[in-house]
């Protein structure tokens, strides 16, 4: 199979192969100052922890997976979620497991603002984690069942919004960056 390939729609250059796109945080970490980064944050490659005792806020990093349409290959959004307490302990103390599957779907809140989209931060999702220490996969729950991410988690992302997104989060006028 072909990798997917689709047209940047700033350089106008075809791009083949899906640059996964990953937030370093959730949009709380980085509203805090760098004081309180250090004070109050505990973040990892995975995992986020604000605030301590019972007003504490949890967080795990997942994937949103988008079908890219017409192919069998799919666009991932490396997003944070926010957790309960209970359910990111459950998370955390079992992270290193190979079978984390075995913990079910658990309730969490998108914490990222995601690219070309209507505001996504706080839309309601469903965390499933996996097996094998794989990120868990995030899905958009039915209750924003009008949004575009959720309807192109269901129904397939086209290669021009690939394109469009590729524009304006990695880019810059023929020389691709890192943002």
């Amino acid at each position: 199979m072909d990798p997917v390939s689709f047209r940047c729609s700033c350089c106008g250059r075809v791009i083949t192969g899906l640059p996964d796109l990953a937030y370093d945080a959730p949009l709380h970490y980085h509203q805090l100052s760098e004081a309180e980064r250090s004070e109050r944050a505990r973040l990892t490659s995975d995992l986020c922890t604000i605030g301590a005792g019972e007003g504490s806020d949890h967080f795990v990093r997942g994937v949103c997976l988008l079908p890219v349409a017409g192919s069998e290959e799919t666009f991932g959004f490396g997003v944070w979620v926010s957790l309960s307490p209970e359910n990111f302990r459950r998370y955390a103390e079992t992270f290193e497991n190979d079978d984390q599957s075995k913990l079910g779907a658990m309730f969490g809140w998108l914490c990222n603002s995601l690219p070309s989209y209507p505001e996504t931060a706080n839309l309601q999702t469903t965390v499933v984690p996996q097996d094998g220490n794989a990120r868990p996969e995030v899905w958009i729950n039915q209750a924003h069942a009008e949004h575009p991410l959720y309807l192109e988690q269901r129904s397939g992302i086209a290669r021009e919004r690939l394109g469009e997104i590729y524009a304006r989060e990695v880019c810059d006028g023929g020389n691709p960056t890192q943002k």
